[in-house]
């Protein structure tokens, strides 16, 4: 919970101190919310709590209820960071610096969010729902949302300034789907190699890594093989790769992301 209130500080302090006074605008719930402001001038904490209560209220079925109760809990302290009063104006001569300094700041703010299972519901559950119906990433479904609101900030930001929330939104997409892929993410790793039982039990004494052996059949030929697969973090990759070198130089190693690792004994299964 405390990832998700940091989260969203980070957001808030971002759309208060770089979206705002550059005359910016976003995507999904909170364009709505730039729009009211800029149009009419309505707070920016009111019309985001109405408008993301709202959606909570739709949507709260699409996810498990631990993420319905972090997206509550980070709505209700998104009002109040959005509320806090703005002490400092930054006025930069070249807008495109708080464009991307935004972008770059949203973007880890929102996947830091996602990664302890919330959302600041908006563009963050269209995202999510994406993700889940089409397989699309997280990042890239909030975008596509994003970039239909952002369409009315012409006539009230301008054309320059609304290519510039373009601009903005794909910085956010970017560096989200970078802190997602590589902050707390999962790789596996999969060996082939006819040394398999002596890199499976070094890697087993020096990292107490879990791992299973599959049993295959080479297409061309025909001879048995036998293979390792592992789900590592990033940080335990780097020393996976240099020990199964070390006993195989010519091992197949293959490393790819997953998105989602779950189990109710992982060191069981593998």
């Amino acid at each position: 919970m405390l990832g998700v209130a940091v989260g969203v500080f980070i957001y808030s302090m971002t759309y208060n101190y770089l979206l705002l006074p550059s005359h910016l605008g976003e995507g999904g719930a909170m364009g709505i919310t730039a729009l009211l402001y800029y149009a009419f001038g309505v707070p920016s904490y009111l019309s985001n709590l109405i408008i993301n209560t709202i959606l909570i209220a739709i949507g709260y079925k699409l996810f498990e209820k631990k993420t319905t109760y972090l997206t509550i809990w980070a709505i209700a302290w998104m009002t109040v960071f959005l509320k806090i009063p703005v002490i400092y104006h930054y006025h930069p001569q070249e807008i495109i610096v708080p464009t991307l300094l935004a972008g770059a700041l949203t973007g880890i703010s929102i996947g830091l969010i996602f990664r302890y299972n919330g959302t600041i519901a908006g563009d963050t559950i269209v995202g999510k729902l994406l993700n889940y119906i089409f397989g699309l990433s997280i990042g890239t479904g909030s975008l596509l949302f994003d970039l239909i609101i952002v369409v009315p900030f012409v006539m009230l930001i301008g054309f320059t300034n609304t290519i510039l929330t373009v601009i903005y939104l794909y910085v956010y997409s970017i560096f989200t789907n970078q802190f997602l892929a590589n902050i707390g993410a999962k790789k596996a790793v999969l060996v082939v190699s006819p040394k398999y039982r002596e890199i499976a039990v070094t890697i087993s004494q020096e990292l107490d890594q879990e791992m299973t052996i599959f049993n295959g059949t080479g297409y061309y030929s025909d001879a048995d093989q036998h293979m390792l697969y592992m789900i590592a973090s990033p940080r335990r990759v780097m020393k996976l790769v240099p020990i199964i070198e070390k006993e195989d130089k010519n091992a197949l190693i293959v490393i790819d992301n997953i998105r989602s690792a779950r189990g109710l004994d992982m060191r069981r299964i593998l």
